[in-house]
């Protein structure tokens, strides 16, 4: 298939996902009732609120910002390159910008502009998105599990809301075709690895070479966790960003007013936001429909919130958000000192042939 074809209906798909899971959010919700809430809303808190939210892509700028000063010299001999910490953000932001236009294509972005802007190798950056992504999932493991130790005496709520859908999926296909499956995949992956690093070695020009080279900057990427000097650093980082994603989830329930009412904590803005993180991570263009969706249903089943403020809440949330990171970003793109044209093309440059 033309690659150009298999972006557009990759992207058509996401598109279409997300006005599917918002149809099935919002359906039943009043509306007018979403609009008085939203009148009635305690906007002073938005400045806190933008504030939280930049410092936690600060923080994760700078947690960045590390790994990328672990990685391996151009030269043999030279001293780590210190990478711009306004860059690293610029390039968290536009990468934010552009996952709304494009769902996932932001972190091949953002590991594009910044190595153009920092003469870094790209396999080097994108090695270090790739080690990003991994903690991030790692973390919201551990979160998930944190949220259903907190909220235990819910737990049937949980499973029929997260956990029996899966299953029921699972349950169709045999557990020894899963374990099969798995291993033949990483089997070919590590083959495909191996194969690509001998090749390389046999050719001296070629685009096997470039392949080997390729994979090899990217394993160095991904070993930059291990290799760095600061592991304080980023385990404080790390909590500081989570701690900040709370509060972002808490204080849109205090500009709604509803904190008292439902009986709503920080500890359960906790949960919300965790929750919500898994619909995130569903392809779709920023998280539309899915964030929706998934955290209306938290607040419906888990706090027994009634369906209008719930559809109030991830609509305020979401927007906020949207806004605030596609004005940022293009804020970005502009102090950098170029426009959308030069970042598209210095996003071309770096791509593979083959994408």
């Amino acid at each position: 298939m033309n690659p150009r074809l298999r972006k557009i209906l990759a992207q058509v798909g996401s598109f279409a996902l997300a006005a599917v899971l918002l149809y099935l959010a919002l359906r039943g919700v009043d509306f007018s009732e979403v609009g008085e809430a939203l009148r009635e809303a305690h906007y002073v808190w938005l400045l806190p609120l933008a504030i939280i939210t930049l410092l936690s892509h600060l923080l994760r700028a700078w947690r960045w910002q590390v790994l990328l000063e672990t990685l391996p010299p151009e030269t043999p001999g030279a001293a780590p390159k210190r990478v711009s910490l306004l860059t690293a953000f610029y390039s968290l932001m536009i990468g934010y910008m552009v996952n709304y236009a494009a769902p996932r294509a932001g972190e091949f972005v953002r590991a594009a502009n910044l190595a153009k802007r920092e003469q870094i190798r790209f396999s080097y950056v994108l090695g270090t998105v790739a080690v990003e992504r991994i903690l991030d999932v790692v973390v919201l493991v551990a979160a998930l599990v944190s949220v259903f130790v907190i909220f235990f005496e819910r737990l049937t709520v949980l499973r029929e809301l997260f956990l029996t859908p899966i299953l029921n999926q699972l349950g169709e296909i045999p557990a020894l075709v899963l374990v099969i499956l798995t291993v033949v995949i990483a089997l070919l992956v590590f083959s495909l690895y191996r194969w690509a690093l001998l090749q390389s070695a046999r050719y001296e020009n070629g685009w096997v070479r470039r392949l080997g080279a390729a994979m090899a900057s990217f394993k160095e990427g991904l070993l930059t966790l291990i290799h760095t000097k600061r592991p304080v650093m980023m385990v404080f980082s790390t909590l500081a960003i989570w701690f900040c994603y709370a509060l972002m989830a808490y204080l849109p329930l205090v500009i709604l007013g509803m904190t008292e009412p439902y009986h709503l904590s920080l500890l359960d803005a906790w949960g919300i936001m965790v929750l919500g993180a898994v619909g995130v991570a569903i392809p779709s263009p920023g998280g539309v429909g899915s964030y929706h969706y998934i955290t209306i249903e938290t607040l419906v089943n888990l706090f027994g919130v009634p369906v209008s403020p719930a559809a109030s809440y991830a609509i305020l949330s979401h927007a906020g958000q949207l806004l605030l990171y596609v004005a940022v970003g293009f804020l970005a793109v502009l102090l950098q000192g170029s426009g959308l044209r030069t970042l598209n093309e210095t996003t071309d440059e770096n791509k593979p042939a083959s994408s």
